[in-house]
C-alpha cells in the first residue's frame, strides 16, 4: 500500500465496505493559452494604434499670417569713434527683447601643464582672483630634477674628455717645432758636405785620392737621405694635429648636443610650477593634488590646470528669434537685465552675429559686447537683453560703412479671428492642427487688428494652423485631417 493510499485513509476515516469512486482533476482544455495570446495582442495593438484605426476628424485649418511692420525711428542715432560708458543708455526705439547668458570675451582662457605630470600643490580656488605671473600649480619635479642633473654631468664630462682630448695638441706642436729645426740643420750639413764636395772635385787627381772624392760624394747623398727623413717627420705631426682638431670638433658638437638636452631638462623642470599668464579669475579649476595631467590624450580637458577670465571683458551670447533677426545690426546698442543686479542697468553693443543660426531652436546667436561691466557679474550667468535701434554695420567687414539707420522693419504675426475662442481681453485660445492631432493653445492678443486677423503677441508661431469652427468635436491629441481653407 503507497502512503498516498495511507493519508487518504486516514483522513477519510473507516473505510468503507461499498463501491469507491476516484475523482480526477479538471483540466484545462489546450486550445485557451493560444486563444489568450491573441487576446492579448490584440489587446495592446488597439491599446497603441486603436486611435489610428479610427476614421480621422475631418476639419479646415487657416495659417497664422506673419507680416513686416516698419517702425520710422524719430532721428538718426549718431554713429561716433567714443566707447559709450554704462551709464549711457540707448535712447533709439526699443525694438525686441531676447535672452542669453553672460560670457567671457572673446573667449576663456585655458592655463595647462606643457609637460605629463601628477598635481603636487594648487594655490588657487574657483573664483580667485590671480595676477600675471603669481603660482598656480606645481608639479612632483623629483624626476625633472634627476634628469636635469644628469644632463648636467654629460655636459660636464664631454668638456672634460676635450679637455684631456686637446692637451696632446701643445706637445704634438713643439715636435712639429723640433722636426722642422732638425732639417734646418740636416740641410746645413747637407750643404757643407755638397760644398767639401765640390771643393775636392775641382782639386787635381793628383793631389786628392779618388777614394777621398767618393766618400765625399757618398756622404753627400746620404745626408740628402737624412733631409728627406727629417722633412718626412713633419706631415706626420700636421696629420696628427689635423686629426685632433677633428675630433675636437666633433665632441664640440656632442657638447652642443648635451647642453640641447640639458636646457630642455631645464625646461621641463621649470614648466612643473604652472603660472597665470594674465591677470584675472578663476573660472573653473580642474587640478587638485594627486590628479595626473596629460598632454596626449584624447579628452580636451586631460592637461588643463584652470580657466581664467578678465572681469573687465565680458561678452554676452543672446539667442535672438529668427523673426526679429532682420532687426539685427553691428554696432546696436544693447541693454542689460540681471536678476543678480536688479536695480542696475548695463549697456552693450553688438560685436559680431554668428554664421549659423540654430535649427532646433529657431534662433539666431549674437555676441554682445558688454561696457564696464559690474565686477560682481559671473559667466553663465542668464541676462534678459533689449536691443534697441541704431546700430551700425562694424568698419572691420569688408565693404561696408559705418551707418546708423533711420528705420526698423520686424515680423508680426496675425491669426484668423474666427479660429479664435474663450475671449478675455487680451487672452483667447485657440485650436491648432500638429502633425494630424490637435492640440489646445492658449495666445495672448495685441489691440491691432487687420482684415479679421487680430495681433498676436505670444503663443503661436510664424507658419501654425489654426483648425476652423466648430471646434465641439474636438479634444486634446485627436486624430484629424485638415484641409487648408480656400
Amino acid at each position: 500500500m503507497s502512503l498516498d493510499k495511507l493519508t487518504s485513509l486516514q483522513s477519510s476515516g473507516p473505510r468503507s465496505s461499498g463501491p469507491q469512486t476516484h475523482r480526477h482533476p479538471r483540466r484545462i482544455p489546450s486550445w485557451l493559452l493560444p486563444v489568450g495570446l491573441a487576446l492579448g495582442f490584440l489587446a495592446v495593438f488597439a491599446l497603441l494604434f486603436g486611435s489610428r484605426l479610427l476614421p480621422a476628424l475631418e476639419v479646415h485649418t487657416a495659417p497664422v499670417v506673419t507680416l513686416r511692420q516698419t517702425t520710422e525711428a524719430a532721428a538718426p542715432t549718431p554713429v561716433t569713434n567714443e566707447t559709450p560708458t554704462a551709464s549711457a543708455l540707448p535712447t533709439g526705439p526699443l525694438l525686441f527683447q531676447a535672452s542669453g547668458w553672460i560670457e567671457p570675451d572673446p573667449y576663456t582662457t585655458f592655463v595647462p601643464t606643457l609637460i605629463d605630470g601628477i598635481i603636487h600643490e594648487v594655490h588657487v580656488l574657483e573664483g580667485q582672483p590671480v595676477t600675471k605671473d603669481q603660482l598656480l600649480a606645481t608639479l612632483i619635479d623629483d624626476d625633472a630634477k634627476l634628469d636635469l642633473q644628469q644632463a648636467k654631468q654629460r655636459v660636464a664630462s664631454l668638456e672634460s674628455k676635450r679637455t684631456a682630448h686637446c692637451a696632446t695638441i701643445p706637445v704634438l706642436e713643439a715636435e712639429q717645432e723640433a722636426a722642422r729645426k732638425k732639417v734646418a740643420a740636416e740641410e746645413a750639413l747637407l750643404a757643407e758636405l755638397q760644398d767639401s764636395a765640390r771643393r775636392l772635385s775641382s782639386v787635381s787627381s793628383r793631389a786628392v785620392s779618388e777614394m777621398a772624392l767618393t766618400q765625399a760624394k757618398l756622404q753627400v747623398t746620404r745626408q740628402q737621405a737624412a733631409v728627406a727623413e727629417a722633412e718626412a717627420a713633419i706631415p706626420g705631426l700636421d696629420a696628427q694635429i689635423a686629426q685632433i682638431e677633428d675630433q675636437r670638433v666633433a665632441i664640440d658638437n656632442e657638447i652642443h648636443e648635451a647642453e640641447t638636452d640639458r636646457d630642455r631638462r631645464q625646461l621641463a623642470l621649470d614648466r612643473t610650477t604652472i603660472t597665470a599668464p594674465m591677470d584675472g579669475i578663476v573660472l573653473r579649476l580642474h587640478a587638485a593634488p594627486g590628479r595626473k595631467r596629460m598632454l596626449g590624450m584624447d579628452d580636451p580637458e586631460s592637461a588643463v590646470i584652470v580657466e581664467l577670465y578678465d572681469p573687465q571683458k565680458l561678452q554676452a551670447r543672446i539667442d535672438v528669434p529668427l523673426n526679429e533677426a532682420a532687426a539685427l545690426a553691428v554696432g546696436q546698442p544693447v541693454k542689460f537685465t540681471t536678476d543678480l543686479l536688479p536695480d542696475l542697468s548695463l549697456t552693450g553693443t553688438v560685436s559680431r552675429i554668428t554664421g549659423e543660426a540654430d535649427l532646433q531652436r529657431n534662433t539666431l546667436q549674437v555676441k554682445v559686447a558688454i561696457h564696464n561691466p559690474d565686477p560682481r557679474l559671473r559667466p553663465e550667468m542668464l541676462v534678459r537683453a533689449e536691443f534697441y535701434n541704431g546700430g551700425s554695420s562694424s568698419s572691420s567687414l569688408p565693404n561696408s560703412e559705418l551707418r546708423a539707420p533711420t528705420s526698423n522693419s520686424r515680423l508680426a504675426l496675425y491669426a484668423p479671428q474666427a479660429a479664435l475662442f474663450d475671449r478675455s481681453g487680451k487672452s483667447a485660445k485657440a485650436w491648432l492642427a500638429i502633425d494630424g492631432h490637435a492640440e489646445l493653445r492658449s495666445v495672448t492678443l495685441g489691440l491691432e487688428e487687420r482684415d479679421d486677423h487680430l495681433l498676436i503677441l505670444d503663443g503661436l508661431h510664424s507658419g501654425d494652423q489654426l483648425i476652423l469652427p466648430p471646434h465641439t468635436k474636438l479634444s486634446e491629441g485627436k486624430r484629424i485631417n485638415s484641409t487648408s481653407q480656400p
